[in-house]
């Protein structure tokens, strides 16, 4: 990923002029002044003839370093496998031989390479984050996904193309250091040895059906070359909710505007007209530190940047970056904005969930409140990945990877969407790319969620077709009724975000139990899977909870009376079935009494159903007494057993006294009354009382 963008420190420099036959010292200038392109080339000279070992040594991997820097992990990989070679001993070296192993998707050689340096070494923070990125690779690139990516050819050039941002409603705004077509010419930026960053706009050809569809795009042309293009470095752009106000990068500026500046800053331009003001810089961002890759907030409150200002996580780095040892990593930031002040506040770091003691960069906030952003400081698939997060102030909630195919082995960084989020752009620099950093688009694939299964007996496992499925759902009251074919199967489409229930049901069979299945919180489509099991009709005995009675009493309580209710709505979803109600007791009475006392509890259970629109000739009452005890230990009778009996606790008494419906009957058929020609009796009507053979005043 390119550096200009407030990654890391900008120095300006004059054009180094190569000397024939480059020397140590040549090549120690230009890595000193951040001319790492041209630096690269002389180590490896220095590599080629030298015969000195410690030379040789310093070569090799300060080459690897240069292209590291100037973010060829490729070429780089080969120059920290060399350096590994002349010096055993380079525990840097070998490091980040692992990193750029993982960088170029060799995620097994990464892993191998990483447990040889924890033998040897030991446990070592830096291999396990490498370690973790490696392994989490290989399974992510593996999974399902809706997201479709492919390079955008029409806008990217074999330099870096990256940084998309929404314009109006058809266009973008990007940077790039294409030469000879900025502001600058021909003059090369020493770090890369590419042109200088500019700001470029394109119009997009929208479907006239889809404006989501992007047919086409027009060539890019640079903003402006007046005021927002200058001669160092521009790019990473974003605007307020009108598209009238402009916040971007500008690197090497300095207070002057003479190319003397230090850092990056983030600058602010209003439209007047057709033309873009002077850039004014942020009054937070100073040239005494970087700041940069800001985003506004869609009401306008809040800038979210990235800089290494002072109260930015600390991080090791080697002597090649920084001979102290430490520097100030780059933290992702908001500041506020006043509108009754008309002035921003101060920055706020967004914390320890966020920040890590790499570098975070480049926020996009999605109007749904998502956080998006790129980090090298967690555990990712190569350089920079991309992650996300909702909350506010310092309170996060911990960053989710979105993991291949946006990340791959690269720097993935600069995330854009779409307002319905289903597209989008990205910048990466990626193997296959058409240059260095690439713009990237991306789609989901619609989600299409299925329910299928199989309606099976219970008894034989056989399938049962023809059986009757009905759904409902939390999304509506609509009711869904399919049948299951030949083959005992259904299939359904489900709507995403939703709550299914369903049940099936056959005749000579009980209702399967209900099942449930969900779509909600899937992000992949998903092809759901449950099977219906129906337990035939035969002779079945189960017992039903809750009917109670007074001591020698058979009249039906309320509570009874409610489980007897749910009992008339079984009875009657089965026409075709009859049934035995038996009665139970305990054994502490005489048996004859109990026998008495249960024929009167189970008639009274009959007499309701009948009450409540039960046909009689389907119910048959049957008092049982003590005779069928569910806890057998309970019994009364005999020598010994009154004794044991009266040792069983209340509970065990209660499981014995209850009611049990028995099918006696699976093929019943009522009693049809014959039709008859005679007038219908007369019904009484509420409030009038009418006499045998009269009709009631109308």
């Amino acid at each position: 990923m390119i550096k200009l963008t407030g990654f890391v420190l900008i120095l300006s420099a004059l054009l180094y002029a190569c000397k024939p036959g480059a020397s140590i010292g040549d090549a120690r200038k230009d890595f000193k002044d951040l001319k790492y392109a041209q630096a690269a080339e002389k180590y490896k000279k220095v590599y080629g003839i030298t015969k000195d070992k410690e030379i040789k040594k310093e070569a090799a991997f300060y080459a690897a370093e240069c292209y590291r820097l100037s973010n060829n992990w490729t070429t780089a990989e080969s120059w920290y496998t060399k350096a590994v070679q002349v010096d055993p001993t380079n525990a840097e070296a070998k490091y980040r031989q692992i990193q750029a192993l993982k960088y170029s998707e060799k995620y097994v050689e990464s892993i191998t390479e990483a447990n040889k340096y924890k033998k040897t070494v030991g446990s070592d923070p830096k291999i396990d984050l490498e370690d973790c990125g490696s392994t989490n690779a290989q399974k992510w690139k593996s999974e399902k996904t809706r997201f479709v990516v492919e390079n955008v050819a029409k806008l990217n050039t074999k330099y870096s193309d990256f940084a998309t941002m929404w314009y109006r409603k058809d266009q973008l705004m990007f940077s790039s250091d294409r030469l000879e077509v900025g502001v600058s010419g021909k003059d090369k930026y020493g770090w890369f040895n590419n042109g200088y960053c500019d700001i470029y706009t394109t119009t997009l050809k929208l479907n006239k059906k889809n404006k989501e569809t992007i047919e086409n795009y027009s060539p890019p042309v640079l903003v402006d070359k007046k005021n927002v293009n200058g001669k160092w470095n521009d790019g990473t752009v974003c605007f307020d909710a009108k598209f009238t106000t402009m916040y971007f990068t500008k690197c090497n500026y300095g207070e002057k505007n003479d190319g003397k500046g230090a850092h990056c800053r983030i600058y602010e331009s209003k439209l007047n007209g057709t033309e873009w003001s002077v850039p004014i810089p942020l009054p937070f961002s100073t040239d005494s530190f970087d700041c940069g890759q800001p985003f506004l907030s869609k009401d306008g409150t809040t800038l979210y940047f990235s800089s290494n200002m002072p109260g930015s996580t600390a991080k090791p780095v080697t002597s090649a970056e920084n001979p102290e040892g430490l520097e100030l990593s780059k933290d992702l930031y908001s500041v506020s904005y006043s509108k009754r002040g008309n002035a921003w506040g101060d920055p706020v770091n967004l914390g320890p969930t966020v920040n890590t003691d790499g570098d975070e960069g480049f926020p996009f906030q999605h109007e749904d409140g998502t956080l998006y952003f790129a980090s090298n400081g967690r555990c990712g698939m190569g350089g920079f990945d991309i992650f996300y997060t909702k909350g506010q102030g310092t309170d996060w909630s911990d960053p989710i990877n979105m993991k291949a195919p946006i990340n791959s082995g690269g720097d993935d960084f600069a995330i854009i969407f779409s307002k319905d989020k289903e597209s989008g752009f990205f910048s990466s620099n990626r193997m296959n790319g058409k240059g260095s950093d690439d713009i990237y688009r991306f789609t989901k694939t619609p989600l299409v969620f299925t329910l299928s299964g199989v309606a099976r007996d219970e008894k034989d496992n056989s399938i049962l077709k023809n059986t009757t499925i009905q759904f409902t759902n939390s999304s509506d009251t609509v009711k869904l009724v399919v049948k299951t074919d030949a083959a005992g199967s259904y299939r359904i489409t489900l709507r995403a975000g939703t709550d299914y229930d369903f049940y099936g049901s056959k005749p000579l069979y009980y209702d399967s139990k209900i099942y449930g299945a969900t779509t909600k919180n899937l992000e992949v489509s998903t092809d759901l899977v449950q099977d219906l099991i129906l337990k035939p009709f035969g002779d079945d005995v189960f017992d039903v909870k809750g009917i109670f009675y007074g001591l020698d009493s058979a009249d039906i309580r309320p509570r009874s009376a409610e489980i007897l209710d749910s009992l008339v709505i079984v009875m009657n979803k089965y026409p075709m079935l009859k049934f035995e109600l038996g009665s139970h007791t305990d054994c502490r009475a005489d048996s004859l009494y109990n026998i008495k006392l249960s024929q009167r509890r189970a008639d009274s259970c009959v007499g309701y159903l009948i009450r409540h629109g039960v046909d009689s000739m389907r119910l048959v009452s049957r008092g049982y007494g003590e005779n069928e005890l569910a806890v057998p230990k309970c019994a009364c009778e005999g020598p010994n057993e009154r004794i044991e009996g009266q040792k069983c606790t209340e509970a065990e008494h209660q499981l014995n006294r209850r009611t049990t419906v028995k099918v006696i009957d699976k093929n019943f058929i009522g009693i049809t009354k014959p039709k008859s020609n005679e007038p219908e009796a007369p019904k009484n009507i509420p409030g009038q009382r009418v006499r045998p053979g009269t009709q009631p005043r109308r």
